[in-house]
């Protein structure tokens, strides 16, 4: 696992208390000791696949223009040769030996990235003055790049009729050049507007931002998937009545008589919570396998030193529900026999090794669990 080279007098610790999600930090050479594994002529190689999510940003001084991928090889070069931007989404999952890029940030809880998008861009290659919802790590692979940011933007109008959300007026209070493996943390909130000052590679490590009208969608299907028997409404005790057009409270409290008793259900709330954090996105669905393997071809595969992976598109979690552990995966839940060392290998770690599953072979429940997995193809068998 690769580690952030922090700056003199700061760590993770420090990091969270003082700056995430507060304000705005730049660590010089940060990631400067990792390879980055992806080259431009790469880059544009993922644009031309269906299923990858790619935009292309040209123009600049209000003229903008986006398009969306799948691309043709041909627009690459027929591109000018400045003021233009190519940025990829999820990268760690189409190419999964980029993920060892966040494990830089396992100082955060894992379920709460997005993804790795990288971006190649030309001299004066911008996507215009804007501000984010989410936490991001903006991380410099190839050539320079200069940032302004303004941490608490006075004007938040945006020019009309575009596209993209680039704002009218920008104020900047600070302006950075980065170069490769600097780091520019920029909690949400912040005005921050990139221009290449030569062809440069930008990668992003963007944080999970749920809006509240996300979360309350999400909390309400859950509950009503696990309402059993529907209930009908009763009415409160009543009385003869001479306004027979007025609400009484009392009909209110009745209406939401056993609703209440599962909306405030601590163990219910998590369960939808790990089911949430999990999801994945609708367009990086798991395709099961063809022959999933039985638990003899687990073990032999084992023995003879394979080792057992996450397909890259699985999201997984865990926690400690009443008195059970439950695991999290890809929107499903459920509690298992199995110690909290084993549950956080299978959400963590990068490989899980014979040593490491043998725990889970001697439990008949844990084995099913993972058998199920590896039926869904959220686990896979590989080699070392």
């Amino acid at each position: 696992m690769i580690e952030l080279n922090w700056p003199e007098g700061l760590d993770a610790e420090i990091f969270l208390r003082d700056y995430w999600q507060r304000r705005p930090l730049l660590m010089r050479g940060a990631l400067a000791h990792w390879s980055f594994p992806l080259t431009p002529e790469e880059l544009a190689g993922l644009a031309l696949e269906p299923e990858v999510e790619s935009r292309l940003v040209t123009g600049r001084d209000g003229r903008w223009t986006l398009r969306h991928g799948p691309f043709d090889e041909a627009l690459f070069h027929s591109l000018p040769e400045r003021d233009w931007t190519l940025l990829v989404q999820d990268v760690d999952k189409h190419l999964p030996e980029t993920a060892e890029l966040m494990g830089a940030f396992h100082f955060l809880p894992a379920w709460r990235f997005d993804d790795l998008m990288v971006s190649y861009a030309e001299p004066g290659g911008s996507v215009g003055p804007h501000i984010d919802s989410y936490d991001v790590f903006l991380i410099q692979g190839r050539g320079r790049r200069r940032w302004e940011i303004a941490t608490a933007p006075r004007h938040q109008e945006l020019l009309p009729d575009l596209p993209l959300r680039i704002l009218a007026r920008f104020e900047p209070e600070h302006s950075w050049v980065l170069e490769q493996g600097d780091v520019l943390y920029l909690p949400p909130g912040v005005a921050h507007w990139g221009v290449a000052e030569t062809p440069t590679m930008n990668w992003s490590v963007g944080l999970r931002d749920p809006g509240r009208g996300e979360l309350l969608d999400s909390f309400a299907q859950f509950l009503l998937e696990r309402l059993g028997e529907p209930g009908h409404y009763r009415d409160p005790p009543l009385r003869p009545t001479e306004t027979p057009g007025h609400i009484d409270p009392a009909a209110v409290d009745a209406a939401f008589e056993g609703i209440d008793d599962l909306w405030r259900d601590p163990a219910l709330r998590r369960r939808w919570f790990g089911c949430f954090v999990t999801e994945p996105k609708p367009h990086l669905a798991i395709e099961p396998p063809d022959d999933p393997p039985d638990a003899d071809r687990l073990r032999r595969h084992l023995a003879t030193g394979g080792v057992v992976v996450r397909h890259p598109y699985a999201r997984l979690a865990w926690s400690r529900i009443g008195e059970a552990n439950w695991l999290f995966y890809c929107g499903d839940g459920r509690p298992v026999a199995a110690p909290p060392a084993l549950l956080e290998a299978l959400c963590s770690a990068p490989r899980l090794t014979a040593e490491t599953l043998a725990p889970c072979l001697d439990e008949p429940d844990c084995l099913d669990l993972l058998l199920e997995l590896l039926d869904r193809g959220i686990l896979e068998l590989d080699h070392e």
